[in-house]
């Protein structure tokens, strides 16, 4: 029986680390797949390894040839080359790991890795939501925090350093108009820090936006005013940058119009009318989007 080749995706999280074989001639599928805890003791590092070591398990069982790897990581990373420089609070002791020679050591093939929401954007551009955009194209992800992306005629926007998408620091308003860094505002812990600081509860998210639906006006002041603030901060990105599109993921974003109908309306309010036409997209990438994408990313950048 004849081996076929296909990628080894890995999208490293403050919770796991998934991993899949994508198959070389079906690229929107995973033909083996699995998942290592990144919590609880666990070392980062140790943990990636071994699903290095999954992946390449996991081809043999199956009769793949793994003729890649792909990466998509938390913190500012060198890419393609895959060194962590700096590591914020998802993935703690991550800052100086080198992806390529951990994954070399078990795998040697063609390898590439990049910050998971640039990763993401990537795959989102190439495969996804942005397949029929041209131009230059913000990536936003909501999720735990606030991570993006920049993307000119169809690249990565070039980073020596790695931070071209670092957004998180930028100062945005929340509902109150009180100014301070937009992941405190807008990201999934940003928004539930605000509402059980208001309230004395400790709520996670999902309760808080079934409060939102139910007709808590707090949580509704909270969810629309943060949102509509930092949309306000990317309509100025929009004008500073002069974007052609913007694109909406991460978990906070799948919760919808709450979410997205205020984020869109601060984005046309501050855009100046040469720009007042821009597009919004949200994602179209399904629940395995990161693993797809870090193979799209290694198919084009692996070395």
């Amino acid at each position: 029986m004849t081996a076929h080749t296909c990628t080894l995706a890995l999208d490293i999280g403050g919770t796991k680390i998934a991993y899949a074989l994508v198959p070389d001639d079906a690229p929107t599928t995973t033909a083996a797949s699995g998942r290592l805890g990144t919590k609880d003791g666990h070392n980062p590092a140790s943990q990636t390894r071994l699903a290095f070591q999954a992946g390449a398990d996991a081809a043999k069982q199956h009769n793949m040839t793994i003729a890649r790897i792909g990466v998509g990581a938390p913190g500012v990373i060198i890419a393609p080359e895959g060194k962590i420089v700096y590591n914020g609070e998802t993935v703690r002791e991550w800052a100086g790991t080198d992806l390529r020679a951990m994954a070399q050591e078990i795998i040697p093939v063609p390898f590439a890795a990049h910050n998971d929401v640039r990763v993401w954007a990537y795959g989102e551009h190439h495969m996804g939501a942005g397949e029929s955009l041209t131009g230059r194209v913000l990536y936003v992800s909501l999720g735990t925090g606030i991570g993006g992306a920049i993307i000119d005629q169809g690249a990565l926007l070039d980073s020596p350093s790695g931070t071209a998408g670092e957004f998180a620091e930028i100062v945005c308003a929340d509902f109150s108009g009180r100014a301070t860094r937009c992941e405190d505002v807008a990201s999934g812990t940003g928004l539930t820090a605000y509402y059980n600081k208001a309230t004395g509860e400790n709520l996670k998210l999902p309760s808080i936006m079934q409060k939102y639906h139910e007709g808590d006006t707090l949580a509704q002041e909270i969810i629309e005013g943060n949102l509509h603030g930092f949309g306000r901060a990317l309509g100025a990105l929009v004008t500073l940058l002069d974007l052609d599109a913007v694109v909406v993921g991460g978990g906070v974003s799948a919760i919808g119009e709450p979410i997205l109908h205020p984020l869109c309306k601060g984005i046309k309010e501050t855009v100046l009318p040469p720009r007042a036409s821009i597009q919004m997209l949200t994602t179209a990438l399904g629940p395995e989007a990161a693993v797809l994408a870090a193979a799209q990313y290694a198919r084009d950048m692996a070395f």
